[in-house]
């Protein structure tokens, strides 16, 4: 019950922030545009920040991952769950990508990480085993499958150019990140307890600190307001899969492996994550059906603060 309230706590403190990210909108603070500009900080400095921190400070052992192989098969269910879906309802094929998109992928860093932190704010091991899920289980799919996934949904058909571009996590501050994390902690390296390695462990964690207003800012910044008529049917699909479905396999999952009780919570916040901002990025960019993957997206991450605690809620 006490997490429970940690819950109810983070998902408050995100809507709060949300709201005034919309206020801001409203009076020309900042622009809807602007939301990708904070996005690209958010992925390119401020969450290897905090991969790196998370991880540094720890000696990650191999059954860790295993919370983040169950996650990376979820993801991979989900894809052909919702895409049978579509098809079974004869949704077009830039509608199903959409569908496909908001059902499979979850919003593990912008909005996963906040919810952690503000859940588990004295606990660095629950931030870590986030770390894992999100980019082993989560991160790999979207960034190697993404741009592939996108270019058939959309316009253009996939060729060399996307399977190249589904390389670039591999390329990308996150991966490096990750990997520099885990060696970190893997060799016991020293960290913010040596004299001159602690400003970077500093630095650290005041852009890790700037993670949740910044995201949750850039999510609120593309709010538009939706034709539900127009989305109904999806949306349905997209809460009952990724809102509600999804969550609770991932809870079952973990009681059957038998995973730490920590380790239970963290899989399920994160399964029960809204639509990942990026894979409407990814529509757009291959001509998809980027508008229903937005008002989707932004939906969803209104109602999943209820369905997160109800789901929540019947899992612990």
């Amino acid at each position: 019950m006490h997490e429970f309230h940690h819950l109810v706590n983070a998902i408050l403190v995100i809507v709060m922030i949300y709201v005034i990210a919309m206020i801001l909108k409203a009076k020309n603070v900042l622009k809807e545009e602007d939301s990708l500009t904070l996005a690209r900080i958010v992925t390119d400095v401020f969450l290897p920040a905090i991969v790196f921190i998370s991880l540094a400070k720890q000696s990650i052992k191999l059954d860790q991952l295993e919370p983040a192989i169950a996650m990376l098969g979820l993801e991979l269910l989900f894809i052909a769950l919702a895409w049978f879906i579509s098809y079974a309802m004869k949704f077009s094929r830039a509608q199903t990508g959409a569908i496909v998109f908001c059902s499979a992928f979850g919003s593990s860093t912008f909005l996963g990480y906040s919810i952690v932190l503000q859940m588990f704010p004295n606990t660095p091991e629950a931030l870590s085993e986030a770390v894992l899920i999100s980019e082993i289980g989560v991160g790999y799919p979207i960034f190697i499958l993404g741009p592939i996934l996108a270019a058939y949904f959309g316009s253009k058909r996939p060729g060399r150019s996307d399977w190249k571009a589904s390389l670039g996590f591999f390329r990308s501050p996150v991966f490096f990140a990750l990997i520099a994390g885990l060696l970190w902690g893997i060799l016991n390296i020293p960290g913010e307890e040596n004299v001159y390695l602690a400003p970077l462990f500093r630095l650290g964690s005041i852009l890790a600190a700037a993670l949740t207003p910044l995201a949750i800012l850039s999510v609120g910044l593309m709010y538009k307001k939706p034709t539900v008529r127009a989305i109904l049917i999806p949306l349905g699909i997209v809460i009952l899969l990724k809102l509600i479905l999804k969550p609770l396999l991932a809870g079952h999952l973990a009681t059957w492996f038998g995973f730490p009780e920590l380790w239970r919570e963290i899989l399920v916040l994160m399964a029960a994550m809204p639509p990942a901002v990026l894979g409407v990025v990814f529509l757009r960019r291959y001509g998809g059906d980027a508008s229903l993957a937005s008002a989707l997206l932004l939906v969803t991450t209104l109602v999943s603060s209820l369905t997160l605690l109800g789901v929540f809620w019947l899992l612990t």
